[in-house]
Parts: structure tokens; C-alpha cells; sequence
């Protein structure tokens, strides 16, 4: 199996330290003729990462079965990354403790190179010019469980106030099956408050203990992980806590820039501040079928439930026409919310749809004043009463909203015009959700509004002293919420230390936050190599509204299809990059495919599809992590951001695109056998025979350039299967390893 994830505990405290080196443990069998991979399985791997003021005691728990025909020897190996170092590590399996001996990067080469030429597997590839930490062999015997106990402890790495936790969970390279449970905790104590805490690797279940204690955790069962896994947090005394991962590559060209915004946990409930609201319901004939007046109902009377003290709100009902609960905002007393509740337990759907004036209605129900205003609007169809044209219904809408709310919109079924709901949250400064038919509304309601229960600080802008920023997501920045967290990405022009400022109103009062940051001139490594994928793909959401929301243009067309080859970003609209059929060096027949993918997005308005597409672009837009890549892939794909088709759509089903792989910085295609690295896609491999330099894997040729490459250089190389080839730029030179 992957034995390696015996491994991959003492990795976790090496990493942390390190650079992004993918550095994991491993089980070899010390018979010749046996592989590296395919002989094990793991049964459950269990991570507890204790960090203490910047040390972390790394506990892991892992039992892996050998599923061989018989009993094997192997020894255990730990590729130490440079720069790396131990405090303390103790192995333990079966209730023995395993010596081991620490190798130097020069020593560890050979044994490295030495067990891929006998194994035939490049694996290791990756680790070449890392140290290696070596246990003498010991007996795995068949069918018979070994529980694995690895500890150490190591410091974390930090930049300015923002600490790294690392744990190699790559597992999947050696894995035979998948593993039943895989689970790892981050316990976090620091000696300030804690505000950031943020996964560009994986969901979190994140949990306040307390101001400057938080317990995060990943979990799944019955999977093979295939993504390291890293935390950030940030640890001040400060009301706002904000800061920025930087990732530079070229120097002479721009940056990427990466800022994360959060309140101090200690602000809550009603030191959080007080909000108006109008919550605004279709009560139209089309409401009453699957039942959704009654869900509407009832997810309203659970905002209406939990309005603080504080809070004013009003209720509007449209269908024909247009009636509030109350003829102004009123407090949220207990007296009003009760009739609130009253009035709405009254309420039948029949009649049409007045949606125009239904939004400008809400919008105008505020005043002058500090508070934050919101609007919580709630239809399942076109406009049939009233105003009907787009374009004039949003011009409506901003001229109507002189008190600049946001406007959060709840589009329920098919018959909804997206692209008209997409364009009046736009232009009012919020945020579109859509409901299919059958699906519960109560909990995509309650969600949003215990996201927006409690504002901290609104109308919120970010800015770099002397650094320009340009193509920065979201475009509009939205309100901080308590337990909440901005996410912005861009570019920037120039590096070095700088100031950060976020700026807005706080409590109603305006406030400015400044700290010290530093922004990459040249960044050194990939560590940061997601802020850069991160802000591709919230970039390929925002050419995608673009298209669907303003209609098809060559120039955004021709960008899309640029960044989504580079990145390997796969969407319903560039999945055709993965096709076999699809030549990468014909850029008309590319664009020619992009551009009849943009013509029918730009058509989807209503339908199945037109939610679906709606839905696919929000994905992107709100995405908080980029596409995975690993140093060694497992299945040959990549996720797909969106659904493939209406039927995955209504299913909930998303697809994975084979084909398309990203192995550390780079994003490789396959045509038949053949990995194409970047800088190849245009050669063609009859015609430029001669620009090629053909090399056969393990030949000694092949160990020449393994020496001289790069890390990333080295991860492609061992990405490459039995069977395959790999065509691949080093320095200036075309090379297919066959």
C-alpha cells in the first residue's frame, strides 16, 4: 500500500518547516522483484497537529495491512526536505520502536536513484536533492494489521503574523485501496487573538474554543487523498485582522496577491452591530406548486425568528401587486415579529409577477442611516406584471436603492431568468442563489442569513500603499460578518514591504486598519503557487459573467481560452481542451470551439440549463481554493468546476476531466500515450522528429537529466505511468521520454 503514510507523519513536521517540497515517508520492500507500490493497504490514518505559540507536535496513528501473498521485509523511508529539522521523532510499529539513520541530500540521492532503476517506478523522482531519514528493514506479515505510531515535533513557519501548519497527505501514490477513515486535527493555541484561519487545500470543520483557540478539522471516509494538506492562521490582538500571500514567478512581470479579512473573533452578537432588513416573497400563482410558498413560509419565519433586539426590518409580499407588512421599517420587537409571523402565516400564492416593482419597493423601504441594509428577495419566476424589459428593470433598481443595500436574491425553479437576477444583484451590490425544483428552501435561506446576521464592517476597501493592484475578485467587496472571512485575490506591479490599509465602517463609524506586508519581488519557490492558480480561476468566472451577462466577445473568448490551457481549468465551456480529438497547436479550431460554447452561454437565461449555468460561474467566482495539483497523480484527472450537463446538474453530480493533470506549477494534456508538458502542445511529433530528443526511462540518459532538473522539473517526471510518454521542455530542449 502506501505504506508510505507511516511516512507521512514524520513528513508533516518537516514540511512545515520547509519550502513546498512534496516530502513523504514510504514502505519498500527490500526484495528486488517486488514494486514499490500495490502490496499495502491502509486502514485508517489519523493526524493530531498540537501547535503551541508556533510548535507543533505532530501525533500520528496509522494502521496499514500487508496484502500480499505472503510475509515481506521492507524498510521505511522519510524524504527530509532542505532546510528541514527534527526536534524529536519516534517510530513505532507493532509496539517496537524503529531506529533510523539520517542521510545527507548527496547520500540519499543514490538510494533514491538506486531503488527507482530497481523498481522501475519514478516515484521518487521528486524527492531527488532531499535528505532522507532510513529505517532498518522489518517484517510485514500477511493478512496481519500493523498500527503505526509516528511523533514529532517541529517549528511552524512563519512570515510576518501569518503561521504555515503542513502535512503531506498525498497519500495516494502507493495506496492499493482506499482508506476507510482519514482524519486530521489542527489544535491551535496562540498567545494572541486568532482571527484568519484558512485551508487553500481543503474544507474545514472550524471551531472556536475561545479568542485564541480554535480546533480545525478535515475529514473523510473511503477515499485515497490526493492534496497536501496546509493551514494558514494569524494570530494578533487587533479588531480586524487582514493579511496577504504574495506569489511572484517573473520578475518582470506581475504578481499575484492573495488577502484575507477577518474580525476579531471577540467581536460577536451585538458588539457585531445592528442591520436593516426587508425580506421581500413571491407570493405569485407559481409559488404554490412542489409546495414552495409553504417552504418560503417557512424559511422566513426562521430569519424573522432570529432578528436581533436591535435590528429593524419590514416584510414585502408581491404577486399582482406589491404590499408591505408595515408602512416603514419597524424594530424587531417581539410585539412585530409576532404580527410579522401572523401576517405571513396569511399569506396564499396566486396571481402574477410584479418583480419590478417589488424590487424598487424594497429598496426604497430604507432610510438615512448607519446601518447596514439588506435585502433578502425571494421569486420563482419571469416578470409577467409591470415593467418586463432588463434592462429597464435594473436601471430601475439602482436608481430606487439611493441607500445602497445589497441585494441577496433567491432565484426557486426553472423558470427564473438568471441573467436578469445575476445583473440586478450586480448592479446592487449582492449576491444570486438558486433553488431547483424540489429542493428544500429553507436551508439555503437560514444559511445565508446566519452568514449575514451579525455585520462588523461594511463597505469595505483594500488598497497597498504605492503597489498597484489590477484585475482584483471580487470585483465588489462584500460586508464582514461576524465569524466570517474576505477572500480577495489580484495582481500587483511591483514588490517589497508595503502597508496593507483596509478601510470601511465599523459599527457605523468609519475606521482604517493598517499593517506591515510584504509582497514578493521574486518569489523563490511555489509555495504560493495556488494565489496564482487561485486568482486564475476567479478570473475565468469573471470572463465567464462577462459572456453570459453582456454577451460574447472575440477578446474575452480568446482570454478564456488562454488561461483555462494554461491552468488547467476545467469548466463545462473549456472541457473540450481535454478531447483527444482537440489539437492544442490549432488555435483556430480552439477558438472556434470556445467561441460556440460562449454563444450558447451567452444565450442561457432560464431552464435547467440556464440555472445550471448560473450556478457553474458562482462556483468560480466563489471559489477559495485552486485546482489541485499533486507531485504524483492517482487517477489522471482533474475536478470540473460546474456540472458537465443539465441531467449531472439536477443530480448533483460532478464530473472529473481525465486527460488534463496538474503536477506542481504545470498543467499537463494527453493526446493518445502522449503527456504534453507546457511549451510542447505546438509540436508536432512526426514533423518535428528532429527538434526531439528521444530518451528511454531508467536509461542513463534519462538519470543525467533527472540530476540536473528542478524540483517542479522532477515532480512531472514522476508523474509519468507504464506505457505512457512524456514530451517535456528542459532548458530550451524537447525531450520525449518513451
Amino acid at each position: 500500500m502506501k505504506v508510505k503514510a507511516i511516512a507521512i507523519v514524520i513528513t508533516a513536521v518537516l514540511l512545515v518547516v520547509s519550502q513546498a517540497v512534496l516530502a513523504d515517508g514510504m514502505i519498500v520492500p527490500v526484495r528486488p522483484d517486488l514494486p514499490v507500490r500495490g502490496h499495502w493497504s491502509v486502514k485508517y490514518h489519523h493526524v493530531k497537529v498540537m501547535v503551541r505559540d508556533q510548535v507543533a507536535s505532530v501525533h500520528i496513528t496509522q494502521e496499514f495491512v500487508n496484502n500480499s501473498r505472503g510475509d515481506i521485509e521492507v524498510e521505511y523511508l522519510f524524504p527530509i526536505p532542505p532546510g528541514a529539522a527534527i526536534d524529536s521523532m519516534t517510530m513505532v510499529v507493532d509496539g517496537k520502536e524503529l531506529t533510523g539513520k539520517l542521510m545527507e541530500a548527496k547520500e540519499a540521492r543514490k538510494i533514491y536513484e538506486e531503488i527507482v532503476r530497481q523498481k522501475k517506478d519514478p516515484a521518487l523522482l521528486e524527492y531527488m536533492g532531499s535528505g532522507l531519514y532510513r529505517t532498518r528493514a522489518f517484517p510485514l506479515q500477511r493478512g496481519k494489521p500493523a498500527k503505526v505510531i509516528v511523533t514529532y515535533k517541529t517549528v511552524c513557519k512563519k512570515d510576518y503574523d501569518l503561521v504555515e501548519v503542513f502535512y503531506p497527505l498525498n497519500t495516494e501514490k502507493f495506496s492499493a485501496r482506499k482508506i476507510d477513515d482519514v482524519k486530521v486535527t489542527v489544535d491551535i493555541k496562540a498567545k494572541a487573538d486568532i482571527t484568519a484561519i484558512y485551508s487553500p487545500t481543503h474544507d474545514l470543520n472550524v471551531k472556536r474554543k475561545g479568542k485564541r483557540h480554535v480546533v480545525a478539522t478535515y475529514h473523510i471516509k473511503n477515499a485515497i487523498p490526493d492534496t497536501d494538506f496546509l493551514v494558514y492562521y494569524k494570530a494578533a490582538d487587533e479588531k480586524i485582522g487582514a493579511t496577504v500571500l504574495t506569489h511572484r514567478p517573473d520578475k518582470d512581470k506581475d504578481g499575484y496577491f492573495m488577502v484575507l479579512v477577518s474580525p476579531n473573533p471577540g467581536l460577536a452578537g451585538k458588539a457585531a452591530g445592528s442591520k436593516d432588513i426587508v425580506i421581500a416573497l413571491d407570493r405569485s400563482g407559481s409559488m404554490s406548486t412542489h409546495n414552495k410558498i409553504e417552504q418560503a413560509k417557512e424559511a422566513l419565519q426562521y430569519v424573522l425568528g432570529n432578528l436581533g433586539e436591535e435590528d429593524r426590518f419590514n416584510v414585502v409580499t408581491f404577486s399582482d401587486s406589491v404590499d408591505t407588512f408595515f408602512p416603514k421599517m419597524v424594530d424587531a420587537t417581539k410585539k412585530n415579529v409576532s404580527e410579522a409571523l401572523e401576517m405571513l402565516d396569511r399569506i396564499e400564492a396566486t396571481g402574477g409577477t410584479a418583480l419590478s416593482k417589488a424590487v424598487n419597493t424594497s429598496l426604497e423601504m430604507f432610510g438615512e442611516s448607519e446601518r447596514p441594509k439588506y435585502v433578502l428577495f425571494l421569486t420563482d419566476g419571469l416578470p409577467t406584471i409591470g415593467e418586463r424589459d432588463e434592462g429597464t428593470i435594473i436601471k430601475a433598481s439602482k436608481k430606487a436603492n439611493e441607500h445602497k443595500a445589497r441585494l441577496f436574491a433567491f432565484g426557486v425553479g426553472y423558470k427564473v431568468n438568471v441573467k436578469l437576477i445575476d445583473n440586478l444583484v450586480r448592479a446592487n451590490r449582492g449576491v444570486s442563489d438558486y433553488v431547483k425544483e424540489k429542493e428544500p428552501l429553507e436551508a439555503k435561506i437560514s444559511s445565508l442569513y446566519n452568514k449575514i446576521k451579525h455585520p462588523v464592517m461594511t463597505d469595505l476597501k483594500v488598497s497597498f500603499a504605492g503597489v498597484k493592484t489590477t484585475m482584483t475578485y471580487p470585483r465588489e467587496l462584500p460586508d464582514l460578518f461576524d465569524g466570517g472571512q474576505i477572500l480577495m485575490v489580484g495582481r500587483y506591479n511591483d514588490g517589497g514591504k508595503t502597508t496593507l490599509e483596509v478601510a470601511g465602517k465599523l459599527q457605523g463609524k468609519k475606521k482604517n486598519f493598517k499593517y506591515k506586508v510584504a509582497m514578493a519581488k521574486l518569489s523563490e519557490s511555489n509555495r504560493n503557487v495556488f494565489v496564482e492558480r487561485l486568482w486564475a480561476v476567479r478570473r475565468v468566472g469573471f470572463l465567464l459573467d462577462e459572456i453570459q451577462l453582456n454577451g460574447e466577445s472575440k477578446e474575452v473568448v480568446d482570454e478564456l481560452v488562454k488561461i483555462s490551457k494554461k491552468y488547467g481549468i476545467m469548466t463545462p465551456y473549456t472541457s473540450f481542451l481535454a478531447d483527444e480529438s482537440v489539437n492544442l497547436a490549432k488555435s483556430t479550431e480552439i477558438h472556434g470551439r470556445m467561441r460556440r460554447s460562449a454563444h450558447r452561454l451567452a444565450k442561457s437565461e432560464t431552464g435547467v440549463g440556464g440555472q445550471r449555468d448560473a450556478m457553474s460561474r458562482r462556483q468560480l467566482n466563489d471559489a477559495t481554493r485552486a485546482p489541485a495539483s499533486s507531485g504524483v497523480r492517482y487517477d489522471q484527472s482533474v475536478a470540473q468546476y460546474g456540472y458537465s450537463d443539465d441531467k449531472a446538474y439536477k443530480a448533483g453530480k460532478k464530473s472529473r476531466i481525465s486527460n488534463v493533470q496538474n503536477v506542481g506549477d504545470q498543467t499537463l494534456y494527453r493526446r493518445g500515450k502522449v503527456w504534453l508538458a507546457p511549451g510542447t502542445e505546438k509540436l508536432d511529433l512526426k514533423k518535428d522528429a528532429d527538434k526531439i530528443k528521444e530518451i528511454e526511462r531508467f536509461s542513463k540518459k534519462y538519470f543525467e537529466l533527472v540530476r540536473i532538473n528542478t524540483i517542479e522539473q522532477n515532480q512531472v517526471f514522476a508523474s509519468q505511468r507504464a506505457g505512457e510518454e512524456l514530451v517535456i521542455n528542459l532548458r530550451g530542449q524537447a525531450y520525449r521520454i518513451r
